[in-house]
């Protein structure tokens, strides 16, 4: 009897140390396969010599660095003196950079003084393996962190939804318009994906001739988008009747196509034309919004252009999905007032049809009247046209008009305004953004 119970006990015992084991080496598979190391944050390399140099890091909204004081900044970087070096754009680590000296830098950020910048002075040195020059200006230094990571692609698209508690639709205070979010990240079956990225695609690929030409179009990586934090935009043109009543508020003279100091009878909601980039200014100004820039009214006409997701091998793959117009890529004259609708004028932002409306439902982004944006006219960067007029004088307008063709009302068509100056010339009309607060 006792050796049959020895026999039990020992069997017991092995059953038990093989359930521990396995259930272990499971916990670390669990372990090993939802977690990451994740680089937090990344500053560029801005000058090498003899192994030397410095690297600069920008502080913007919800930066790694944002909200916090020097003393928290000059902390983290002291527990992380020996940072990993990377070369773009696929992050590859190719060495270490060894912080000898720290420099918080400071500047306005609304009315508040606060840290924008960090300059860092060290040592670099390269990987065992890796020649020495490649330690170069434009390398990336960074620091590690933990994340949740998923292996499969499709599943990561499942789980890496930042809910957005921002609404989609808003009433500004001042004015009274009913704005729309054109958020960061893409929308796909109703679900915000990869929302903390704002990757965009802006312009075309296809004609370099033209002033839209992206030469990176094609071949999107990080490195050649541009990102965009959320912000609310005008649903529709600023009108008529809204413009008036900036004028009968703050004095201001009225346009000068406007008979006898009045707006045209009937077309109180029709959308407000033939306006210099100064009035333009001047009405953003008294609404407490802005002018978008050239980028986020592009980004809110078409959307981001693409989607990306994460690869096994922990780089991003953009795919481009462009469309040309705010309802997609084949021209409507139904859904667009330009030439080819033969309306011959403008329309009422309110008889613009909803079905014509941009992926965050911007309503009145083709034709009708075109738009100003605050951006600079002058060539997109790596694109070297041989001709052209450009200028930081000049501005971009955006949208096309119901006089211009479908061509210069796509999405992505860039005009400009300013000659002889931003006071005289009187070339668009205007729809205004305000930027989320974080």
């Amino acid at each position: 009897m006792s050796r049959t119970r020895a026999i039990i006990f020992i069997s017991f015992c092995f059953l038990f140390l093989f359930s521990e084991t396995g259930t272990s080496q499971e916990e670390k598979e669990t372990s090993s396969s939802d977690t990451r190391k994740a680089i937090l944050w990344t500053g560029e390399v801005l000058s090498v010599y003899r192994n030397k140099g410095k690297a600069k890091i920008k502080i913007g909204r919800n930066s790694y660095f944002s909200e916090r004081s020097e003393e928290e900044i000059r902390g983290i970087l002291s527990e992380k003196s020996n940072l990993p070096l990377f070369r773009k754009p696929k992050m590859e680590e190719i060495g270490s950079f060894q912080i000898e000296n720290i420099e918080v830098e400071f500047g306005k950020v609304g009315k508040l003084t606060k840290p924008v910048s960090i300059e860092l002075r060290g040592s670099f040195s390269v990987a065992e393996g890796k020649p020495a020059k490649l330690i170069s200006v434009g390398l990336l230094i960074g620091a590690y962190g933990e994340e949740t990571f998923y292996q499969d692609p499709s599943k990561f698209d499942a789980t890496d939804i930042v809910r957005n508690h921002l609404v989609k639709t808003i009433l500004h205070p001042k004015d009274g318009k009913e704005m729309v979010l054109v958020h960061t990240g893409y929308e796909s079956n109703g679900r915000i994906l990869y929302e903390h990225m704002g990757y965009f695609l802006y312009g075309q690929g296809s004609d370099p001739g033209d002033d839209s030409y992206n030469p990176k179009f094609g071949t999107p990586d990080r490195s050649s988008l541009e990102e965009i934090s959320s912000f609310y935009i005008d649903k529709y043109e600023v009108t008529n009747k809204e413009y008036n009543k900036f004028l009968k508020e703050t004095g201001t003279p009225p346009p000068p196509h406007w008979e006898n100091g009045n707006f045209p009878r009937g077309k109180e909601y029709h959308p407000v034309t033939n306006l210099t980039y100064r009035e333009a200014e001047a009405y953003s100004k008294w609404a407490g919004k802005k002018i978008p820039s050239e980028w986020q009214w592009e980004k809110a006409a078409r959307g981001t252009g693409l989607i990306w997701r994460l690869l096994k091998d922990e780089s991003y793959e953009f795919i481009s999905q462009p469309q040309d117009y705010p309802f997609g890529n084949e021209f409507d004259s139904a859904l667009c007032n330009t030439r080819e609708s033969g309306s011959r004028g403008t329309i009422s932002v309110f008889e613009l049809p909803s079905k014509g409306q941009s992926p965050y439902g911007a309503i009145g982004m083709c034709g009708n009247v075109a738009e100003w944006t605050s951006s600079a006219y002058i060539p997109y960067p790596g694109h070297r046209p041989n001709s052209g007029r450009y200028g930081k004088h000049l501005k971009v307008i955006r949208g096309g008009s119901y006089s211009g063709t479908k061509e210069e009302a796509k999405a992505y068509a860039r005009d400009f305004g300013g000659i002889p100056n931003l006071l005289n010339d009187r070339k668009a009309g205007l729809r205004l953004i305000t930027e989320v607060k974080n």
